[in-house]
């Protein structure tokens, strides 16, 4: 075998199925080499990045490892968003690069970018390989490194390399995964014990570290008499409408979550490490974070019982320590308090207003949506009525641009997920923003018969931005966008498509739309005046406002 046939065969060892990326002359042997085997198989996208988006989803909604690839120079460059997206939400990716021949390197030849030093940041691991001999070593560690530290690894193999033979080795398996399981010590859980069992008013935030302890998580909400609230990354930890859950947190989360955090007198943070200061409990509340990072502790906010260890086992031990409460009034009044939120909610987004309210979109995809569907969400607005307005039931996956942010995640990322899980429902929920940046990419669904659904909600403006701009006091500026007719764009690249205008037409819009056997685009057009306010809403907030709408209405 060469150098490319070496690694192919590895990556199979390690249960890849596919390989993401555009065809470059750096990287001809690597795709001869795939050409010739059969147990991976190559996505050709449309752009690199959507690339890489779509193997960070893979590897964020599977926890296996996903891979994607780019040729030397631009190639390369254009997976970085997609593998700092990987990076900042922990999930396992390998990237490949092709190089230039190693005798050119170094006489600012075409294409020619330093590689390793341009990856060095993103990934955990980052070599180049000059000599057949390193397979399968740096390969193996390559893999074992993005899969035990979860996040990114780098190979990049100029293109003289990649033809030479490999001398035989021994296929074998490495560490996969890591699968020490840390306990916090007995001292830790009996303090982090003592303070939950003298609370009155404990408070639970939980996040996507908790994915695997969820019976635990409930039982102790239970026994505690404990509210949960949702970080978005653990948006899918739990179903929205739970009888312990009071939504999410941050700006795009819910006003009885912001209240039970300003009036609880314990917060127990769970598997997150959600980074707004402003969110978290005032000075004076004991918090108690459970996570197995030991970094994670406490750099978001003060910790009195860091417990580190696994969330299962770590809950699993306290619950053993903690006495059941009798006093359910906090629970009680912040359930209360969330019948009226959703109650409010209800009103806006059971409207049958012109136009349509993006509250009432996201309602009503989430109320026709199978009981196993994958959601994708962007980055803007779209990701405040995804957070909020779409209820998530039991059995559900949701997954976004969560640290980087990123916009034009969701298209890739629903290409990603329907790959990994073929027989499940997978949509996307798009702004018009993040769908533009990477929308070539439909045309990628349609060549290899990816039915997903991509909901565009489509208000002909960065909405996000804009209300940024005016709750800081300055006119809206530059957020306008000029949008393509999408559903024409859909039809032209083979797919199906679907306009919805009036509120009269959602339901049944929807309806058609996840019913069609086809990938396909749904154009939504939505209320561009919706504002986007934070749980609870500023004097100094309002007053900004007033003067951005005064300065836009003078200019």
């Amino acid at each position: 075998m060469n150098v490319c046939e070496a690694l192919l065969d590895i990556l199979a060892d390690y249960n890849v199925k596919y390989i993401f990326g555009i065809p470059g002359d750096a990287i001809n042997e690597l795709i001869e080499a795939i050409r010739k085997q059969d147990k991976i198989k190559f996505i050709h996208v449309m752009h690199e990045e959507s690339g890489a988006f779509a193997a960070s989803a893979q590897a964020k909604l599977t926890g296996e490892l996903a891979v994607c690839v780019g040729t030397a120079g631009p190639g390369g460059i254009h997976l970085l968003n997609g593998l700092y997206d990987a990076k900042m939400d922990h999930a396992p990716v390998l990237a490949i690069t092709g190089q230039i021949e190693t005798s050119l390197i170094g006489t600012a030849y075409q294409q020619e970018v330093n590689i390793q030093a341009l990856f060095e940041n993103v990934s955990v691991y980052n070599q180049t390989i000059y000599d057949a001999a390193q397979m399968p070593e740096v390969a193996t560690l390559a893999i074992q490194a993005a899969l035990s530290k979860r996040s990114v690894s780098h190979l990049s193999i100029p293109s003289n390399v990649a033809v030479l033979k490999v001398p035989e080795y021994k296929r074998q398996k490495q560490i996969i995964h890591s699968n020490v399981l840390i306990r916090p010590g007995e001292d830790e859980l009996k303090k982090a014990a003592a303070l939950i069992n003298k609370a009155g008013k404990p408070c639970i935030l939980a996040g996507i570290g908790a994915k695997h302890a969820v019976n635990e998580l409930e039982q102790l909400a239970a026994l505690i008499k404990a509210p949960i609230i949702k970080a978005l990354r653990g948006k899918d930890i739990l179903p929205d409408i739970h009888p312990y859950v009071i939504g999410g947190t941050g700006l795009l989360g819910t006003r009885p979550s912001l209240n039970a955090t300003q009036r609880c007198d314990l917060f127990i943070v769970v598997g997150s490490d959600f980074p707004y200061h402003d969110f978290y409990p005032s000075a004076g509340v004991s918090t108690i974070q459970v996570d197995h990072e030991p970094h994670h502790i406490g750099r978001r906010h003060p910790v009195d019982a860091p417990l580190i260890g696994d969330t299962k086992i770590t809950l699993t031990e306290l619950l053993k320590l903690v006495d059941e409460k009798t006093d359910d009034s906090f629970l009680k009044n912040a359930q209360n308090d969330m019948k009226e939120w959703l109650a409010g909610q209800d009103k806006i987004e059971l409207s049958a207003d012109d136009p349509i309210h993006p509250q009432a979109a996201a309602r009503a995809i989430g109320e026709q949506l199978s009981e196993n569907a994958i959601i994708a969400c962007d980055t803007g607005t779209i990701t405040v009525w995804g957070a909020r307005n779409l209820r998530l039931k039991n059995g559900q996956k949701f997954t976004l641009s969560g640290g980087l942010a990123s916009m034009a995640f969701a298209l890739p990322a629903a290409i990603g997920a329907k790959l990994s899980y073929p027989d499940r429902q997978v949509i996307a929920l798009c702004g018009d923003g993040g769908f533009a940046m990477l929308m070539c990419d439909f045309a990628t669904a349609v060549k290899y018969n990816l039915n997903i659904k991509i909901f565009v909600f489509n208000n002909s403006k960065l909405g996000l931005i804009q209300m940024e701009q005016e709750a800081a006091g300055n006119p809206e500026f530059q957020t306008s966008l000029h949008n393509p007719e999408y559903a024409e764009f859909a039809k032209n690249c083979g797919g199906d498509r679907f306009t919805i205008r009036t509120a009269a037409e959602l339901n049944e819009g929807i309806s058609k739309a996840l019913a069609s056997t086809k990938p396909t685009v749904v154009n939504v057009f939505v209320n561009p005046d919706e504002l986007t306010w934070p749980p609870r809403v500023t004097m100094s907030q309002v007053l900004n406002y007033t003067k951005a709408k005064i300065k836009e209405f003078f200019a």
